[in-house]
């Protein structure tokens, strides 16, 4: 029972995050302006939860350090995924986004040491295959490449945060979740003169679903879902995202989806889904 509404905790957050890449495509603000107010609603959502329990006072220089870097990653991380979707719109953007989970595969062996087996490089290049399927022509001249690119490093620094939340794990999981809100939203103060707020009812309201809906409620359910859930099961719901995501640019955008955009996706979420039953059999066999 309990494992059934975790499972379904963490659709309902797969689901809502999903409408994000849309409704960064559809409102008329800029990635400056969007980032702003996600930023800014979790932190007035998140800040009187963590300062009522008056933990953080207890952290030391360390601990804090770990939680500004966690928030600069993470900043840029959703900085460049705006321009990302600003550029080569929802579906692509979404899909480069999903590549997070092979990038990680390169980053805990880089910096973990973990061992990839040529079976896990084979799905990797498929992964990014599925990446070049959807690039009209492989130049950054062409602004969809352009997006594409942009798109890959945010996946990247996506990557990233797991490691290091994990080195993190000491603050509690409400602090390091306030942290990665707060420091990002520090990291865009210099911004401010970029953002634009001369913008119509609707991209407000836009706005205020990506701050409540697709920011505070998703995240805190995913936070807890993934949490509570054996990894394997986090891992193959959040491919959910890649064609949730093209679904709902179809039905509110009008976005058609070409056949080079449906291989790509397949290739992406297939390598990846692939990658993450293939990483869990193996370590069940070890642990065996």
């Amino acid at each position: 029972m309990v494992a059934t509404r975790l499972i379904l905790i963490a659709l309902v957050a797969v689901t809502t995050m999903s409408a994000a890449p849309v409704l960064v495509s559809a409102t008329s603000a800029n990635e400056v302006t969007i980032g702003f107010v996600r930023l800014g609603i979790a932190v007035l959502v998140f800040s009187p939860l963590v300062f009522w329990q008056q933990r953080l006072w207890r952290l030391s220089p360390r601990q804090w350090l770990r939680l500004v870097l966690i928030g600069m990653v993470f900043a840029v991380h959703w900085l460049s995924y705006f321009i990302s979707i600003k550029l080569a719109g929802p579906s692509v953007a979404a899909l480069t986004i999903t590549t997070y989970g092979v990038q990680y595969l390169f980053l805990a062996w880089l910096f973990n040491g973990e061992r990839v087996s040529p079976v896990e490089c084979l799905a990797v290049a498929c992964c990014f295959a599925g990446c070049v399927v959807v690039s009209p022509v492989l130049s950054l001249q062409d602004t969809t490449s352009r997006g594409i690119a942009v798109g890959l490093f945010s996946a990247l620094l996506y990557a990233a945060l797991p490691l290091l939340h994990q080195r993190a794990s000491s603050i509690r999981t409400l602090d390091r979740t306030w942290g990665q809100f707060f420091f990002a939203l520090l990291f865009f103060l210099p911004l401010w003169p970029r953002s634009d707020w001369a913008l119509e009812t609707s991209d407000y309201s836009q706005l205020l679903v990506l701050g409540l809906l697709c920011t505070v409620v998703s995240h805190g359910l995913w936070v807890k879902s993934s949490t509570e859930l054996p990894a394997i099961y986090s891992s193959v719901i959040y491919y959910l995202y890649l064609p949730l995501a093209m679904l709902g640019s179809v039905l509110f955008l009008g976005e058609a989806l070409t056949p080079q955009k449906l291989l790509g996706a397949a290739l992406v979420v297939g390598s990846s889904l692939f990658l993450s039953l293939y990483r869990f059999r193996r370590r069940e066999r070890s642990a065996a």
